[in-house]
């Protein structure tokens, strides 16, 4: 009864979301209990070769397809570039190299990059107001100014970090981008807005909004890199937001006046309080390093599961006094089915596996591998799905 009585309280402090003034959600709650059927098996690893331009590790990048075949579109902020390299096939790595200067620029610091097509590809940069349009030569096609408000006219900046797997999710007629406002991000107010609009490219406006902050952020307390929350499709149509410091997954389906709060009593552990807003930063690094937190929420439509990353608590210092890093901390995989029941889970090797470098393919879940031979060369390990 205890136990019960102290997961409602946390319930309810990590609830009371400020949501979009003009449509209020209502909160209906589903608790799921940890169900022990499947795994992860480590079944090989995967070697890139790299020329001379291409780099080992990439903060933002897409799979896409290019003749049927795979390839990661990495953003090489070193040569401004984007990189094309073949997971299939006996294909050389092709590079996109932007103009610097001139109409077509692209600045490295570069937020989103979207591939649709050979002559469609898509950048933004958040301080600047313009959505440009290149095609496979680094051509500029077309350059849009934007300007994208919130509900209340606020101006946010859309920005996306693929390592901590916060993405952009382009429909085919509204783009949902991660947004934030123009606010001291340990101020309160920046944590009233919601993260997430619902733009329309040619109508120009925001058709919706969601992606509240729970209570837990709007407090005293402050997150730095932990408050950036997390985009997945879901497999119904709907979108999954998650939060580093909250175990609960929200459910939002557009145009509905309702979310769905997936519940996790087995996940408390994971719960995050955040250090004081007044801490300096090295008390975050110990906090950060120490702590335990999410990552992030992934999507595999091939075998029909999610992966949810996580790094459990650890102690601040070793017994020589050295500093433990995060990657030192057990790390887990939850395995979610369809219906976010948790059915399984994977303990990850962090100092092996990077899991800020990760995607799935029809091969199973690539994560990045530390280890490799010489540095001309990407390495992945594969994780193929089993049953205990």
């Amino acid at each position: 009864m205890k136990n019960s009585y102290i997961g409602m309280l946390l319930f309810s402090a990590l609830w009371s979301c400020t949501q979009k003034p003009e449509n209020q959600f209502i909160l209906k709650d589903e608790a799921h209990s940890l169900v022990d059927e499947k795994t992860l098996v480590h079944s090989s690893s995967k070697v890139i070769q790299l020329d001379s331009l291409s780099l080992p590790f990439y903060d933002y990048f897409q799979l896409i397809k290019r003749n049927n075949e795979s390839f990661l579109m990495g953003l090489n902020r070193q040569s401004v570039a984007l990189d094309f390299i073949p997971l299939e096939g006996d294909h050389q790595i092709a590079h996109l190299l932007f103009a610097e200067d001139g109409p077509g620029a692209v600045d490295p610091d570069l937020d989103i990059v979207h591939f649709f097509s050979e002559d469609s590809i898509v950048t933004i940069q958040d301080r600047v107001p313009r959505f440009n349009v290149l095609n496979e030569k680094g051509d500029l096609m077309n350059s849009y100014r934007r300007t994208v408000r919130d509900s209340r006219g606020l101006e946010m900046f859309p920005v996306s970090y693929s390592y901590l797997g916060q993405w952009p999710v382009f429909l085919d007629s509204v783009w949902i981008l991660p947004v934030y406002p123009d606010l001291d991000v340990k101020s309160n107010a920046y944590y009233k807005r919601n993260k997430f609009v619902v733009y329309d490219p040619v109508r120009n406006e925001v058709v919706d909004e969601f992606g509240a902050y729970p209570a837990i952020y709007q407090g005293e307390n402050y997150f730095d890199i932990l408050r950036e929350p997390n985009l997945t499709a879901s497999s119904k149509g709907s979108f999954l937001v998650t939060f580093p410091a909250d175990p609960g997954i929200y459910e939002y389906q557009l145009g509905a006046d309702s979310v769905i709060y997936h519940h996790y009593p087995d996940w408390e552990r994971f719960t995050n309080l955040g250090i004081g807003r007044t801490d300096d930063m090295q008390q975050f690094v110990n906090h950060y390093i120490s702590s335990a937190w999410f990552q992030q929420l992934m999507y595999d439509p091939f075998r029909a599961i999610y992966y949810r990353f996580a790094k459990e608590k650890q102690d601040l210092r070793r017994a020589d006094g050295e500093k433990y890093t995060a990657f030192d901390a057990d790390w887990k995989i939850f395995l979610l089915d369809l219906n976010l029941d948790p059915v399984g889970s994977y303990p990850l090797d962090a100092k092996q596996f990077n899991p800020l470098f990760s995607f799935v393919s029809a091969d199973g879940l690539y994560i990045y591998q530390n280890s490799r031979e010489n540095d001309d060369q990407m390495v992945f390990g594969l994780f193929v799905l089993e049953n205990k």
